[in-house]
Protein backbone atom coordinates (compact mmCIF):
# COMPACT_ATOMS: atom_id res chain seq x y z
CA UNK A 1 0.00 0.00 0.00
CA UNK A 2 1.44 3.45 -0.82
CA UNK A 3 1.98 5.88 1.50
CA UNK A 4 -0.13 8.83 2.05
CA UNK A 5 1.45 12.35 2.00
CA UNK A 6 0.58 14.71 4.77
CA UNK A 7 -2.22 17.35 4.22
CA UNK A 8 -2.52 20.74 6.06
CA UNK A 9 -6.04 21.88 7.56
CA UNK A 10 -6.82 24.28 5.57
CA UNK A 11 -6.88 21.53 2.95
CA UNK A 12 -8.79 19.13 4.94
CA UNK A 13 -11.34 21.79 5.29
CA UNK A 14 -11.66 22.18 1.35
CA UNK A 15 -11.52 18.74 1.09
CA UNK A 16 -14.53 18.04 3.24
CA UNK A 17 -16.91 20.89 2.53
CA UNK A 18 -16.43 19.08 -1.41
CA UNK A 19 -17.30 16.21 -0.23
CA UNK A 20 -20.50 17.20 1.48
CA UNK A 21 -21.79 19.47 -0.55
CA UNK A 22 -22.85 16.72 -3.16
CA UNK A 23 -26.87 16.05 -4.66
CA UNK A 24 -28.41 16.95 -1.43
CA UNK A 25 -28.17 20.52 -2.69
CA UNK A 26 -30.88 19.79 -5.37
CA UNK A 27 -33.05 17.54 -4.12
CA UNK A 28 -33.16 18.50 0.23
CA UNK A 29 -36.06 21.16 0.01
CA UNK A 30 -38.39 18.79 -1.40
CA UNK A 31 -37.05 15.87 0.53
CA UNK A 32 -37.01 17.79 4.39
CA UNK A 33 -41.05 19.85 3.42
CA UNK A 34 -42.25 16.16 3.15
CA UNK A 35 -41.68 15.79 6.89
CA UNK A 36 -41.43 19.04 8.27
CA UNK A 37 -43.42 21.11 6.18
CA UNK A 38 -42.43 24.68 6.13
CA UNK A 39 -40.19 24.31 8.69
CA UNK A 40 -37.70 22.70 6.76
CA UNK A 41 -34.98 25.09 7.00
CA UNK A 42 -35.37 24.48 10.73
CA UNK A 43 -35.38 20.42 10.10
CA UNK A 44 -31.65 21.27 8.01
CA UNK A 45 -30.18 23.50 10.91
CA UNK A 46 -30.80 20.88 13.30
CA UNK A 47 -29.18 17.69 11.27
CA UNK A 48 -26.66 20.21 10.72
CA UNK A 49 -25.93 20.46 14.44
CA UNK A 50 -25.92 16.72 14.47
CA UNK A 51 -23.64 16.67 12.08
CA UNK A 52 -21.62 18.71 14.44
CA UNK A 53 -21.75 16.08 17.24
CA UNK A 54 -21.05 13.60 14.79
CA UNK A 55 -17.44 15.04 13.85
CA UNK A 56 -16.46 15.58 17.02
CA UNK A 57 -17.28 11.57 17.92
CA UNK A 58 -15.15 10.84 14.59
CA UNK A 59 -12.31 13.33 16.01
CA UNK A 60 -12.36 11.67 19.32
CA UNK A 61 -12.19 8.63 17.97
CA UNK A 62 -9.35 9.37 15.59
CA UNK A 63 -7.61 11.65 18.95
CA UNK A 64 -7.14 7.45 20.57
CA UNK A 65 -5.09 6.38 17.17
CA UNK A 66 -3.20 9.35 16.23
CA UNK A 67 -0.85 7.39 13.82
CA UNK A 68 -3.32 4.89 12.01
CA UNK A 69 -6.51 5.49 10.38
CA UNK A 70 -9.77 3.37 11.00
CA UNK A 71 -9.10 1.15 8.68
CA UNK A 72 -5.42 -0.03 10.06
CA UNK A 73 -6.69 0.35 13.61
CA UNK A 74 -9.98 -1.77 12.85
CA UNK A 75 -7.99 -4.85 13.75
CA UNK A 76 -6.43 -3.49 17.09
CA UNK A 77 -9.71 -2.78 18.37
CA UNK A 78 -12.01 -5.73 17.62
CA UNK A 79 -9.22 -8.86 16.37
CA UNK A 80 -8.17 -9.61 13.25
CA UNK A 81 -10.80 -11.08 11.84
CA UNK A 82 -13.66 -8.40 12.34
CA UNK A 83 -11.30 -5.94 11.62
CA UNK A 84 -11.11 -6.83 7.96
CA UNK A 85 -14.97 -7.37 7.81
CA UNK A 86 -15.28 -3.95 9.14
CA UNK A 87 -13.03 -2.85 6.34
CA UNK A 88 -14.94 -4.46 3.69
CA UNK A 89 -18.39 -3.36 4.92
CA UNK A 90 -16.69 -0.07 4.33
CA UNK A 91 -15.89 -0.28 0.86
CA UNK A 92 -19.00 -1.87 0.14
CA UNK A 93 -20.29 0.98 2.02
CA UNK A 94 -18.68 3.35 -0.02
CA UNK A 95 -18.54 2.32 -3.21
CA UNK A 96 -22.28 2.10 -3.10
CA UNK A 97 -22.71 5.42 -1.91
CA UNK A 98 -20.32 6.42 -4.70
CA UNK A 99 -22.76 4.67 -7.49
CA UNK A 100 -25.68 5.69 -5.89
CA UNK A 101 -24.78 9.34 -5.96
CA UNK A 102 -23.58 8.79 -9.73
CA UNK A 103 -26.97 7.30 -10.64
CA UNK A 104 -29.24 10.32 -9.13
CA UNK A 105 -27.06 13.19 -10.68
CA UNK A 106 -27.07 10.92 -14.13
CA UNK A 107 -31.21 10.84 -13.70
CA UNK A 108 -31.08 14.87 -13.07
CA UNK A 109 -29.04 15.77 -15.68
CA UNK A 110 -30.65 13.31 -18.14
CA UNK A 111 -34.63 14.97 -17.21
CA UNK A 112 -33.31 18.60 -17.38
CA UNK A 113 -30.38 18.83 -19.79
CA UNK A 114 -29.62 15.33 -22.12
CA UNK A 115 -33.03 14.77 -22.67
CA UNK A 116 -32.00 12.80 -26.02
CA UNK A 117 -28.44 11.51 -24.50
CA UNK A 118 -28.52 7.63 -23.34
CA UNK A 119 -28.79 7.41 -19.48
CA UNK A 120 -25.60 4.90 -19.30
CA UNK A 121 -23.53 7.43 -21.62
CA UNK A 122 -23.90 10.11 -19.05
CA UNK A 123 -23.17 7.59 -16.66
CA UNK A 124 -20.22 6.61 -17.59
CA UNK A 125 -18.98 9.75 -17.88
CA UNK A 126 -19.05 10.74 -14.50
CA UNK A 127 -17.63 7.59 -13.76
CA UNK A 128 -14.38 7.71 -15.90
CA UNK A 129 -14.01 11.50 -14.23
CA UNK A 130 -14.43 10.48 -10.70
CA UNK A 131 -12.48 7.20 -11.36
CA UNK A 132 -9.30 9.24 -12.75
CA UNK A 133 -9.51 11.68 -9.51
CA UNK A 134 -9.76 8.52 -7.21
CA UNK A 135 -6.70 7.10 -8.10
CA UNK A 136 -4.64 9.82 -6.48
CA UNK A 137 -3.15 10.33 -3.30
CA UNK A 138 -5.07 12.10 -0.53
CA UNK A 139 -2.66 14.99 -1.32
CA UNK A 140 -3.94 15.05 -4.56
CA UNK A 141 -7.30 15.23 -4.25
CA UNK A 142 -6.79 17.99 -2.10
CA UNK A 143 -5.31 19.82 -4.86
CA UNK A 144 -7.71 19.35 -6.89
CA UNK A 145 -10.85 20.12 -3.95
CA UNK A 146 -8.86 23.57 -3.73
CA UNK A 147 -9.06 23.77 -7.87
CA UNK A 148 -13.05 23.30 -7.38
CA UNK A 149 -14.05 25.27 -4.53
CA UNK A 150 -14.93 28.35 -6.66
CA UNK A 151 -17.55 26.56 -8.27
CA UNK A 152 -19.88 26.12 -4.67
CA UNK A 153 -18.91 29.32 -4.40
CA UNK A 154 -20.50 30.44 -7.78
CA UNK A 155 -23.41 28.38 -7.11
CA UNK A 156 -24.21 29.77 -3.86
CA UNK A 157 -24.28 33.07 -5.38
CA UNK A 158 -26.84 31.83 -7.75
CA UNK A 159 -28.92 30.38 -5.14
CA UNK A 160 -28.49 33.31 -3.25
CA UNK A 161 -29.50 36.22 -5.84
CA UNK A 162 -32.10 33.67 -7.06
CA UNK A 163 -34.20 34.80 -3.97
CA UNK A 164 -33.94 38.47 -4.25
CA UNK A 165 -37.41 38.67 -6.08
CA UNK A 166 -40.78 36.61 -5.74
CA UNK A 167 -40.20 35.82 -2.16
CA UNK A 168 -43.05 35.28 0.14
CA UNK A 169 -41.35 35.23 3.97
CA UNK A 170 -44.99 34.44 5.09
CA UNK A 171 -44.59 30.59 3.86
CA UNK A 172 -42.42 30.68 6.99
CA UNK A 173 -44.64 31.25 9.28
CA UNK A 174 -45.84 30.32 11.93
CA UNK A 175 -42.24 28.67 13.27
CA UNK A 176 -43.08 25.08 14.93
CA UNK A 177 -46.72 24.89 14.51
CA UNK A 178 -46.97 21.47 14.07
CA UNK A 179 -44.51 20.97 17.17
CA UNK A 180 -41.48 19.38 17.48
CA UNK A 181 -42.22 16.10 15.92
CA UNK A 182 -42.52 16.47 12.06
CA UNK A 183 -39.08 18.93 12.34
CA UNK A 184 -37.12 15.74 14.09
CA UNK A 185 -38.45 13.87 11.78
CA UNK A 186 -37.46 16.15 8.62
CA UNK A 187 -34.02 16.14 10.53
CA UNK A 188 -33.09 12.82 10.48
CA UNK A 189 -34.19 12.76 6.75
CA UNK A 190 -31.93 15.54 5.94
CA UNK A 191 -28.88 14.09 7.97
CA UNK A 192 -27.43 12.55 4.99
CA UNK A 193 -26.98 15.95 3.11
CA UNK A 194 -24.11 16.47 5.39
CA UNK A 195 -22.05 13.18 4.74
CA UNK A 196 -18.74 13.12 3.91
CA UNK A 197 -17.79 15.00 6.98
CA UNK A 198 -16.94 10.82 8.08
CA UNK A 199 -13.73 11.43 5.56
CA UNK A 200 -11.91 12.29 9.27
CA UNK A 201 -12.07 8.30 9.67
CA UNK A 202 -9.02 7.75 7.19
CA UNK A 203 -7.40 11.48 6.84
CA UNK A 204 -7.13 12.03 10.74
CA UNK A 205 -3.50 10.62 11.13
CA UNK A 206 -2.20 12.55 7.64
CA UNK A 207 -3.31 16.29 8.63
CA UNK A 208 -0.29 18.07 9.75
CA UNK A 209 -0.75 20.14 12.12
CA UNK A 210 0.91 21.39 15.51
CA UNK A 211 -1.78 20.78 17.26
CA UNK A 212 -4.90 18.47 16.45
CA UNK A 213 -7.47 20.49 17.75
CA UNK A 214 -6.94 22.46 14.84
CA UNK A 215 -8.14 19.20 12.76
CA UNK A 216 -11.30 19.23 14.57
CA UNK A 217 -11.61 23.12 14.20
CA UNK A 218 -11.27 22.93 10.37
CA UNK A 219 -13.74 20.18 10.11
CA UNK A 220 -16.52 22.19 12.31
CA UNK A 221 -15.51 24.95 10.21
CA UNK A 222 -16.42 23.39 7.20
CA UNK A 223 -19.62 21.58 8.34
CA UNK A 224 -20.63 25.08 9.38
CA UNK A 225 -20.06 26.31 5.77
CA UNK A 226 -22.36 23.02 4.45
CA UNK A 227 -24.76 24.15 6.81
CA UNK A 228 -25.26 27.75 5.83
CA UNK A 229 -25.40 26.93 1.97
CA UNK A 230 -28.35 24.04 3.15
CA UNK A 231 -30.51 26.13 5.14
CA UNK A 232 -30.20 28.91 2.48
CA UNK A 233 -31.08 26.75 -0.42
CA UNK A 234 -34.19 25.62 1.98
CA UNK A 235 -35.49 29.12 2.86
CA UNK A 236 -34.72 30.44 -1.00
CA UNK A 237 -37.08 27.61 -2.12
CA UNK A 238 -39.64 27.41 1.06
CA UNK A 239 -40.15 31.35 0.35
CA UNK A 240 -40.75 30.74 -3.46
CA UNK A 241 -42.82 28.28 -3.60
CA UNK A 242 -44.42 27.16 0.02
CA UNK A 243 -44.50 23.58 1.51
CA UNK A 244 -47.21 22.36 -0.66
CA UNK A 245 -45.61 23.03 -4.06
CA UNK A 246 -42.06 21.81 -2.72
CA UNK A 247 -43.41 18.71 -2.75
CA UNK A 248 -44.34 18.14 -6.46
CA UNK A 249 -41.30 19.43 -7.89
CA UNK A 250 -38.26 17.00 -7.13
CA UNK A 251 -35.37 20.07 -7.91
CA UNK A 252 -36.69 23.16 -6.59
CA UNK A 253 -33.59 25.00 -6.82
CA UNK A 254 -33.06 23.98 -10.50
CA UNK A 255 -36.62 25.15 -11.26
CA UNK A 256 -36.50 28.58 -9.75
CA UNK A 257 -32.96 29.21 -11.85
CA UNK A 258 -34.73 28.11 -15.32
CA UNK A 259 -37.01 31.09 -14.68
CA UNK A 260 -34.19 33.68 -15.11
CA UNK A 261 -32.86 34.32 -18.25
CA UNK A 262 -30.20 36.65 -19.46
CA UNK A 263 -28.85 37.32 -22.95
CA UNK A 264 -25.84 35.14 -23.60
CA UNK A 265 -27.87 32.46 -21.65
CA UNK A 266 -31.00 30.37 -22.53
CA UNK A 267 -31.57 29.97 -18.24
CA UNK A 268 -29.55 29.97 -15.18
CA UNK A 269 -30.23 26.27 -14.23
CA UNK A 270 -28.26 25.07 -17.27
CA UNK A 271 -25.32 27.21 -16.12
CA UNK A 272 -26.00 25.79 -12.57
CA UNK A 273 -26.36 22.21 -13.39
CA UNK A 274 -23.28 21.81 -15.75
CA UNK A 275 -21.17 23.57 -13.19
CA UNK A 276 -22.47 21.66 -10.33
CA UNK A 277 -21.33 19.03 -12.09
CA UNK A 278 -17.85 19.28 -10.50
CA UNK A 279 -18.90 19.55 -6.88
CA UNK A 280 -20.62 16.39 -7.07
CA UNK A 281 -17.80 14.73 -9.42
CA UNK A 282 -16.04 15.55 -6.11
CA UNK A 283 -18.14 13.77 -3.68
CA UNK A 284 -17.77 11.16 -5.79
CA UNK A 285 -14.20 10.45 -6.44
CA UNK A 286 -13.82 10.55 -2.40
CA UNK A 287 -15.98 7.92 -2.17
CA UNK A 288 -14.53 5.96 -4.53
CA UNK A 289 -11.06 6.94 -3.16
CA UNK A 290 -12.02 6.03 0.51
CA UNK A 291 -13.86 2.63 -0.47
CA UNK A 292 -10.34 1.86 -2.41
CA UNK A 293 -8.48 2.67 0.29
CA UNK A 294 -10.76 0.41 2.69
CA UNK A 295 -10.42 -2.75 0.53
CA UNK A 296 -6.77 -2.41 0.29
CA UNK A 297 -7.08 -2.80 3.99
CA UNK A 298 -8.78 -5.77 4.10
CA UNK A 299 -5.30 -7.70 4.37
CA UNK A 300 -2.75 -6.14 6.60
CA UNK A 301 0.04 -6.53 3.91
CA UNK A 302 -2.12 -4.83 1.31
CA UNK A 303 -4.52 -6.02 -0.93
CA UNK A 304 -4.11 -5.23 -4.89
CA UNK A 305 -3.44 -1.72 -5.69
CA UNK A 306 -5.62 1.50 -5.29
CA UNK A 307 -5.90 1.43 -8.67
CA UNK A 308 -6.87 -2.00 -9.45
CA UNK A 309 -10.20 -1.11 -6.66
CA UNK A 310 -11.14 2.20 -8.18
CA UNK A 311 -11.49 0.44 -11.96
CA UNK A 312 -13.26 -2.70 -10.49
CA UNK A 313 -15.85 0.22 -8.62
CA UNK A 314 -16.17 1.60 -11.61
CA UNK A 315 -16.52 -1.15 -13.97
CA UNK A 316 -18.91 -3.17 -11.77
CA UNK A 317 -20.91 0.13 -11.30
CA UNK A 318 -21.21 0.70 -15.23
CA UNK A 319 -22.34 -2.36 -15.55
CA UNK A 320 -25.09 -2.19 -12.92
CA UNK A 321 -26.32 1.10 -14.77
CA UNK A 322 -27.27 -0.51 -18.31
CA UNK A 323 -29.93 -2.26 -15.91
CA UNK A 324 -30.99 1.02 -13.58
CA UNK A 325 -33.25 2.69 -15.97
CA UNK A 326 -36.55 3.54 -13.73
CA UNK A 327 -35.77 6.38 -11.43
CA UNK A 328 -37.91 4.65 -8.71
CA UNK A 329 -35.48 2.16 -8.49
CA UNK A 330 -32.91 4.67 -8.44
CA UNK A 331 -34.43 6.28 -5.34
CA UNK A 332 -35.24 3.13 -2.85
CA UNK A 333 -31.09 2.64 -3.69
CA UNK A 334 -30.74 6.31 -2.35
CA UNK A 335 -33.08 5.20 0.91
CA UNK A 336 -31.12 2.35 1.41
CA UNK A 337 -27.98 4.09 1.20
CA UNK A 338 -29.21 6.89 3.99
CA UNK A 339 -30.22 4.26 6.13
CA UNK A 340 -26.44 2.76 5.80
CA UNK A 341 -25.16 5.84 6.42
CA UNK A 342 -26.50 5.84 10.25
CA UNK A 343 -24.64 2.56 10.91
CA UNK A 344 -21.64 3.38 9.08
CA UNK A 345 -20.74 6.96 10.20
CA UNK A 346 -22.42 7.01 13.54
CA UNK A 347 -23.10 3.50 15.27
CA UNK A 348 -19.79 1.89 13.97
CA UNK A 349 -17.14 4.65 15.00
CA UNK A 350 -19.00 4.83 18.46
CA UNK A 351 -18.99 1.04 19.21
CA UNK A 352 -15.14 1.25 17.84
CA UNK A 353 -14.96 4.30 20.54
CA UNK A 354 -16.54 2.47 23.52
CA UNK A 355 -14.66 -0.65 23.08
CA UNK A 356 -11.51 0.97 22.59
CA UNK A 357 -12.49 2.67 25.60
CA UNK A 358 -13.40 -0.05 27.56
CA UNK A 359 -10.51 -2.53 26.57
CA UNK A 360 -7.45 1.19 26.84
CA UNK A 361 -6.66 0.39 23.40
CA UNK A 362 -4.56 3.50 21.90
CA UNK A 363 -3.90 6.59 24.08
CA UNK A 364 -6.34 10.11 24.42
CA UNK A 365 -4.87 13.05 22.48
CA UNK A 366 -7.56 15.83 24.20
Amino acid sequence: MSKEEPISARQLFTLTIMAQLGIEVLSLPHIASEKAGHDTWLAVLISGAAAQAGILLLWWLGSRFPNRNIYAYSRAVIGRPLGATLNMLYGCYYAYSGLVLTALYTDILKRWIFMMTPRWLIFLMLLIVSGNAAVSSLKRLAFISQTFLIFPVICFLLIACSGIYGLEPKHLLPVISNGWGPIMTGAYASFSAYLGYDLLLYAYPYVQTSSKKKVLIAMLAANACAIVFYVTVCLVCTTMFGPKQLLIVPEPIVFILKNYRIQILQSLDYLFLVIYVCVVTATIYVYFFLASKAFQHVRTAGLGKQAFWVWAIVGVGFAGSLFLTRRGDILRMASIQDQLAIVMVIVLPLLLLLIAGMRRIGRSQL
